[in-house]
């Protein structure tokens, strides 16, 4: 899945030299959190979010305390144009991340998270022709297709044996898998209550029927870890 997938192409957008207030309202009217700031030759030069106007003047009505001017430094200075500037582009955040049609969702997503921010532009020729939200992607979860589970017992135990291997390193040594009429059921050991949570999880992930969860956690003593 690529983000020319899933990307919103009619991108509400904004110019630097707009004044904020005009801005916080264009928010507001489209129900965005978040606008592209483009310049005048259609780049993408800047993003102006929320968190960028939570702390201007007009929400802070008591002034900071003035500082000696040997103690004002250039992070100091501009926090106070931030604060204080008129235009967007005296808020607006320069170090812009960016993807192109053609990047994966899942790359975009780490990016997100990564840099705890809630879309990501999609350029092409530097130009800007959409936008990823983390509500974009949230709706590959509901949209997302299971592969269906065989019926035949033999089947599911294979399935089930496969993916503890895979997914969490299990071996069937020290999982044993069986199936009967549909139900799971696993014997053996797991060294912690958390490795027998995601147990569970992978076997309800899959669709089964029905789980009988028999594990017991045999916590590993300072002579076998060594």
């Amino acid at each position: 899945m690529q983000a020319k997938d899933i990307m919103t192409t009619n991108v509400v957008s904004i110019g630097p030299a707009v004044g904020i207030r005009h801005a916080v309202a264009v928010m507001m009217q489209n129900n965005v959190s978040g606008l592209p700031v483009i310049d005048d030759e259609g780049r993408v030069c800047g993003m102006l979010t929320e968190g960028d106007l939570l702390l201007r003047k007009e929400i802070r009505f008591s002034p900071r305390a003035a500082r000696a001017p040997e103690m004002i430094s250039e992070i100091d200075l501009e926090r106070y144009i931030s604060r204080n500037g008129w235009c967007v582009a005296d808020v607006m955040s320069q170090d812009v991340i960016v993807a192109c049609p053609d990047s994966e969702v899942s790359d975009i997503a780490e990016s997100l998270q990564a840099h705890r921010i809630k879309r990501l532009p999609i350029v092409e020729d530097g130009r800007l022709v959409g936008i990823v939200s983390r509500r974009d992607i949230l709706g590959l979860i509901i949209n997302a297709q299971t592969a269906p589970l065989p019926k035949e017992d033999e089947s599911i135990r294979l399935a089930v044996r496969t993916r503890l291997r895979s997914e969490l390193g299990i071996t069937p040594q020290k999982v044993q898998v069986t199936v009967k009429n549909g139900q799971v059921t696993l014997d053996g050991n797991v060294e912690s209550e958390l490795k027998q949570k995601a147990v569970r999880t992978l076997v309800e992930s899959l669709g089964v029927g029905a789980y009988r969860d028999r594990l017991q956690i045999a916590r590993l003593t300072v002579t076998e870890r060594g």
